[in-house]
């Protein structure tokens, strides 16, 4: 059904790089596995009392959720049950393994740190008055990579091992999965999660044509806050899923636009384009997943390009897809 293009296109109205800017910023990193996996006595009920006032709803939330040691619908828990819960969790010999492969590979986070600096100044710029959170690392093998909540941006190492790391197998999660579990990965998956709780996405039950467009400004907001992450990761293609896109673009939109799938409302229809996977159905097999989202930025990228004026609050403050739609001037180019 679609054809490739011998040469690679370029892609259109990637926005100017925005350099760092000149503002002093100090982003509060911490190291919440270290503060649970690091002691060497027991916990008791006064520690765990002042780790509840120390670190509020995220030390519950990771309790709950994130490592299980609280049992849901269990809560609350007085302080003594909890320590006697963590205390087992922290002898279990498994755990205790991922917690030392963490700890090895990210003793040194300084570059880390330093691209989450860099992208949250660009935040605080573009974003003018939006909160700031705390950036926290912690592993809870194997649940959530990333959490946001309140003024708190979490960060599940355990997730970002390496494609390769010895433990992923027995997740038994899909490869489309396990091939992003690299650190590469942790600043664009992290900026996407606080941006996601930040403007919530209330087009999930709405037409194909409002979701596009929410994952277009995401993914357009990472072009600025991340100039120098390459578009593979961004969007999470490799690089031949994204010359293939590139070259096809025209196709896929012709595609979307053919089965009438803009203006639909029923999820179970359209949101294979949206999510991951190993391939898109309807699609060759070279086709990725996700290729709704890439169409998405593409015309986002485009109504901006329109519109230089238009800064990225009042973007993603436009609740009426159609409209951005049709000012973007949206009208990829055919394969030659």
């Amino acid at each position: 059904m679609i054809s490739s293009c011998e040469s690679k296109k370029k892609q259109a109205n990637i926005p100017n790089r925005i350099e760092v800017p000149d503002i002093k910023l100090k982003l509060a990193f911490i190291r919440f596995e270290k503060v649970i996996f690091d002691p060497h006595t027991p916990f008791d009920s006064s520690q765990i009392h002042t780790l509840r006032l120390t670190y509020g709803k995220f030390f519950d939330l990771w309790c709950v959720r994130l490592a299980g040691i609280v049992p849901v619908g269990r809560e609350p828990l007085s302080d003594a049950a909890i320590a006697n819960n963590l205390n087992q969790y922290l002898s279990d010999k498994y755990i205790r393994l991922v917690y030392a492969d963490c700890d090895k590979k990210f003793s040194d986070i300084s570059k880390l740190k330093s691209s989450f600096t860099e992208s949250f100044k660009r935040y605080h710029v573009l974003f003018p008055g939006k909160n700031i959170p705390k950036i926290v690392t912690y592993i809870s093998p194997f649940t959530s990579n990333v959490m946001a909540m309140d003024s708190i941006l979490g960060i599940g190492l355990h997730f970002y091992l390496g494609s390769d790391y010895k433990y992923y197998p027995s997740l038994q999660l899909p490869q489309y999965m396990v091939h992003k579990f690299r650190e590469e990965y942790i600043l664009t998956d992290a900026l996407k999660g606080w941006m996601d709780s930040e403007y919530t996405n209330d087009s999930l039950h709405r037409s194909f044509l409002n979701n596009l467009v929410y994952q277009g400004k995401i993914l357009y907001a990472l072009d600025l806050l991340t100039p120098d992450t390459d578009d593979t990761i961004k969007i999470g293609f490799s690089e031949k899923q994204l010359t293939w896109a590139i070259q096809n673009e025209s196709e896929i939109w012709g595609f979307f636009i053919e089965h009438q799938l803009l203006y639909n409302n029923n999820p179970k229809t359209y949101m294979k384009f949206i999510n991951d996977g190993n391939g898109t159905s309807g699609f060759p097999k070279d086709a990725p997943a996700q290729l709704g989202a890439y169409i998405g930025w593409q015309i986002v990228r485009s109504f901006m390009h329109q519109h230089p004026e238009i800064k990225l609050p009042q973007l993603f403050s436009i609740q009426d897809a159609q409209l951005l739609l049709s000012q973007s001037s949206y009208r990829p180019a055919k394969n030659s």
